[in-house]
């Protein structure tokens, strides 16, 4: 396994996150340490970066080199914001941190966060066509693509950070300040010479990626009490924006912070939200889905997986899942038998479950995370296992979906369920979906029940189904008498599922 890190310095902190690079060619950012910081403090006089603030620079920098040093990690990619570009010792600033760090930084620039952005966002949601927003500090970067092909890009030169400093000595009401920072920004949407993005095909769906989209989504999801707290692949509608737009331009962000939003992000979050207003108010969308991942992802993918510098990986959800067995204990041949066997039954006994083919991939991660929850608790893995799942890195997957896949982990135990626990999540789920959940956690339970020796003895499963018996014929690698044996425990519980008797030779 390889360790590398990221560090980025920003405007307002400096962050380093470590990442575990597995040899299958997935990763897990491990941990992420930010450290306030004010990187122009009294900037704007003389466009020097003054010399305190390098000695916080370094010497936040030196701990982290230490951090890294220990844990021995070698290679680090470093990225600074480009408002640097503005300092006159910008050449001075940065040769000096790589002297005493022994760190070098590439300066961030909108074209490099918006292409690694887009990285992010097409490896880690299935969107096959949109238009990507990232409201960076100083600009507003916007990336359109067409079946996984990027077709424009487009810089607005304002940001959260020089929108709201435009606007810091503005007279009026606090409401009227947000009114005038959108009427600004769109402004400067029809100054462009080809903006392009006014009738978006209805097919195409809007992203928002960085801070400002991942603490709209913070706000949105608290005031309408959503059951769950995953920022990515959150979808809010054009009523949701509008909500948490109403409510924060009347609240005065030098004197109050938002709930689970950091002090300086509340700072900003009024121009930021004033930019997503106007640019909603050019395109004819009514939703936009959040991203939880920005550049740093982008890179990574780009770094562990060379390939998705030309194309998209192509199954997210599959190198999601490799990702999670290899950072728990690297037993994927356990967790892709038991994936193998619940597919099979799902083919061959569609005749009697009836369910779409939407459910395959709810049934995917339920069977190939059902073991998750022994890293928890062994014997009583299965209370586990819905919170482990919901509370997973899951690329691909709508949050419905992945609350299915909880359930189908969960109800392989029905005895102990709750409908309660149901019904929290009704805005999300449905009847149809309940009945669903139930006979794919039956069909998991078997797969199981098939490899309960966990040395993949059943290698395939043939389903004949007569009148009102299923008859399993097990096609073996090895002896397998315990499976078979075990795997008839569940005949009644198969036969209330599906209504019919459950034989296995």
């Amino acid at each position: 396994m390889e360790k590398i890190a990221i560090i980025e310095l920003n405007t307002n902190y400096i962050q380093m996150q470590q990442v575990d690079v597995y040899t299958n060619k997935s990763f897990t950012v491990r941990d992420c340490l930010q450290v306030p910081l004010n990187l122009t403090k009294d900037f704007d006089k003389e466009q020097i970066i003054k010399s305190s603030v390098i000695t916080e620079v370094t010497e936040t920098l030196s701990i982290f080199k230490e951090i890294l040093d220990q844990k021995g990690i070698k290679d680090s990619f470093c990225f600074v914001s480009d408002v640097i570009k503005e300092a006159k010792n910008c050449n001075g600033f940065i040769n000096e941190v790589a002297n005493v760090s022994t760190f070098k930084f590439e300066i961030l620039t909108p074209e490099i966060t918006i292409n690694n952005v887009y990285t992010a966002v097409i490896n880690t949601m299935n969107k096959p066509k949109g238009l990507v927003i990232d409201v960076s500090d100083y600009s507003t970067n916007l990336l359109y693509y067409n079946r996984r092909n990027v077709l424009s890009t487009t810089i607005v030169p304002y940001g959260k950070i020089n929108l709201n400093e435009k606007f810091k000595d503005f007279s009026g009401t606090e409401e009227e300040k947000c009114d005038a920072m959108r009427a600004f920004f769109a402004e400067q949407i029809d100054l462009l010479e080809a903006w392009g993005y006014d009738e978006l095909p209805e097919e195409w769906e809007i992203i928002g990626a960085g801070s400002v989209f991942r603490n709209v989504g913070v706000v949105s999801r608290r005031a309408k009490k959503y059951p769950l707290d995953i920022e990515h692949n959150y979808e809010m509608s054009r009523s949701d924006v509008d909500k948490v737009y109403n409510a924060i331009k009347t609240v005065d962000a030098s004197t109050n912070k938002l709930k689970g939003i950091s002090v300086s992000d509340t700072l900003y979050i009024k121009a930021g939200i004033s930019i997503i207003e106007a640019i909603m108010d050019k395109v004819n969308k009514d939703k936009i889905s959040v991203s939880k991942y920005g550049f740093e992802y982008g890179i990574l993918f780009n770094y562990v997986l060379p390939l998705t510098v030309e194309k998209p990986i192509a199954d997210n959800i599959g190198y999601s899942l490799q990702a999670i067995t290899e950072a728990y204990d690297g037993k994927e041949d356990v967790f892709n038998q038991v994936y193998n066997l619940s597919i099979i039954l799902f083919k061959q006994l569609k005749v009697i479950h009836k369910l779409s083919r939407n459910y395959v991939r709810v049934l995917r991660v339920a069977s190939y995370l059902a073991e998750c929850g022994r890293r928890v608790n062994g014997i009583e893995h299965i209370k586990s296992s819905f919170n482990t799942i919901v509370n997973s890195d899951l690329f691909g997957l709508t949050h419905a979906e992945i609350v299915l896949a909880g359930f189908v982990a969960k109800l392989r135990d029905a005895d102990n369920f709750n409908l309660a626990e149901w019904v929290k999540y009704k805005d999300l789920v449905t009847e149809e979906d309940l009945v669903a959940v139930k006979k794919l956690a039956m069909l998991v339970k078997l797969a199981e029940a098939l490899d309960i020796t966990r040395k993949s003895a059943v290698a395939d499963i043939n389903c004949d189904i007569l009148g009102d018996s299923v008859i399993l014929k097990t096609v073996c690698n090895s002896e397998a008498k315990l499976e078979i044996k075990y795997s008839m425990l569940l005949a009644n519980e198969f036969k209330k599922t599906f209504a019919k008797n459950l034989e296995i030779i």
